[in-house]
């Protein structure tokens, strides 16, 4: 993979090229007739979830050979933007990628570095839960569920905590039975999601009174995943009192895409030998009719794309809707530098503009307020307190009582995003708060910011907190309103 990436990509282009012409997809954008890469960009057009959905909708009602040769063995589960649940195919030639193309982590670091003594004791991996529901005979549950399920044999030994506590479907139970699985091992990896991560961390010293290093001296290497971990790594040095090193991964529920490789970096090396064909879109011609579409041979360092996959899951000309710009090529390194569109994932909860808007509008309408402005972003404390994402709104109508507007307007996004909901029942972040700006305080902010024009308008969602604490520094100078405007 390293040796010869793009040799690698072609590879498996023209294997997939073979092994999806028996299929509807296949057929219906002439498969039998493609030789080439540009022969593909001009027989399959790029497609999101919602427009490659009547592909996707007939795998899932069990038929054959719809996106790739035969059926799906699992469906992977994720949130949806415009229905509650999405569910995308695993097929057993992906559940390779999903399964193998992480062990690359510890295989490079440990032959990079010469350290291999994570390797001699067990590992720590969060998932969603050992929980399965059938889709019209089809299991279907969140990929790290699945991928959790079909760890090697010769790994199940080294992994805490078991099925049988994964399938606890009480969060805090779970938790509390991983912690008591876990005393007395020899912890010397963990894998999990930051925010997740703290919840396990705090409940572990609560219900100890020790400190990290105390319980697991020997532990050597975080691997995180699911967002940047950079705001969230004061406070777990916090928790792990010990010299450890940290590399990020970059799983998803349509493949494993990318790894960090070198410590002293951040760019992560993509995943290009299995079960990907990548394609990059530059950001600016994404919303063009005839968008550009570049092979891994025609990127660039320093330019930003819009991150298209091709799967052996039967994911075609596929856009996750993630954007990463170029670290690094031969080798090929990225990191991510967010999303299409406007979107929160700073805990793993992967809201979205729409969920937000409909949310709030609702609430506006049985509150009987109505809204000039809002916009939303995460906030994350370093005083042991539980993160949260801040709502600053302006109110044409404010609602009488601020209190049970927000108590609604969580409610309705727990409805609409279940990985929304899953956070905060669990309570891995507390539920939202809403700031109450002053009237004409988003105008007065972008005159303060000096924006005219085009440049006149307020992003609904921010996966950071830069605009939020843009927002406090000119409207609230720092300081909350006394006049209890928080809520």
């Amino acid at each position: 993979m390293l040796a010869d990436p793009v040799g690698q990509q072609q590879k498996l282009f023209r294997k997939f090229i073979r092994q999806g012409q028996s299929t509807s997809f296949g057929k219906d954008h002439h498969f039998n007739q493609i030789s080439d890469y540009q022969d593909f960009t001009k027989n399959v057009p790029l497609r999101d979830y919602e427009a490659l959905r009547p592909y996707l909708d007939r795998v899932v009602q069990g038929e054959r050979n719809v996106l790739w040769p035969g059926k799906p063995i699992f469906l992977g589960k994720t949130s949806g933007t415009t229905s509650h649940t999405k569910y995308l195919p695993v097929t057993s030639a992906s559940l390779s990628n999903q399964i193998h193309a992480p062990q690359y982590v510890g295989i490079n670091y440990g032959l990079r570095y010469h350290k291999f003594d994570f390797l001699k004791g067990k590992s720590l991996l969060f998932s969603d839960g050992h929980f399965f529901e059938q889709v019209n005979g089809i299991k279907a549950a969140p990929i790290s569920t699945i991928a959790n399920s079909c760890i090697p044999f010769w790994f199940r030994g080294r992994r805490i905590p078991s099925d049988a506590i994964n399938a606890i479907p009480d969060y805090e139970t779970r938790i509390d039975a991983m912690i008591r699985a876990a005393l007395g091992q020899d912890i010397r990896m963990i894998v999990a999601m930051p925010v997740w991560l703290l919840v396990f961390l705090r409940a572990l010293e609560k219900k100890t009174g020790k400190r990290f290093s105390q319980l697991f001296p020997n532990f050597r290497l975080l691997l995180l995943s699911g967002m940047d971990y950079e705001p969230f790594l004061p406070e777990i040095r916090q928790y792990i009192d010990l010299p450890f090193d940290v590399l990020e991964t970059f799983p998803s529920t349509e493949a494993f895409i990318a790894y960090q490789d070198r410590l002293e970096e951040r760019g992560m090396q993509l995943v290009l030998n299995n079960g990907i064909f990548f394609e990059f879109v530059p950001l600016e011609s994404v919303a063009s009719l005839n968008p550009q579409r570049l092979s891994l041979a025609e990127v660039q360092v320093g330019a930003t794309y819009a991150l298209v996959l091709n799967t052996n899951a039967g994911l075609w000309g596929y856009l996750n809707g993630d954007t990463v710009r170029f670290r690094s090529v031969f080798p090929h390194r990225i990191e991510i530098t967010g999303r299409i569109a406007q979107y929160i994932s700073a805990f793993g909860e992967h809201i979205t503009v729409e969920e937000t808007d409909k949310s709030l509008a609702e609430t506006a309408r049985q509150f009987g307020a109505t809204v000039v402005e809002y916009t939303v972003a995460p906030h994350i404390s370093h005083d042991g307190y539980l993160p949260y994402h801040e709502w600053f709104i302006e109110f044409g109508n404010p609602p009488t009582d601020l209190p049970a507007f927000a108590r609604s307007l969580d409610e309705k996004l727990q409805l609409r995003n279940f990985s929304y909901k899953d956070v905060v029942v669990h309570k891995a972040i507390a539920p939202l708060k809403i700031r109450l700006m002053p009237k004409g305080g988003f105008e007065q902010f972008l005159q303060a910011s000096g924006k005219t024009g085009f440049q006149r308008k307020i992003p609904h969602l921010s996966n950071h907190d830069k605009l939020a604490r843009a927002i406090n520094e000119t409207i609230f100078q720092l300081h909350s309103d006394s006049n209890g405007n928080d809520t």
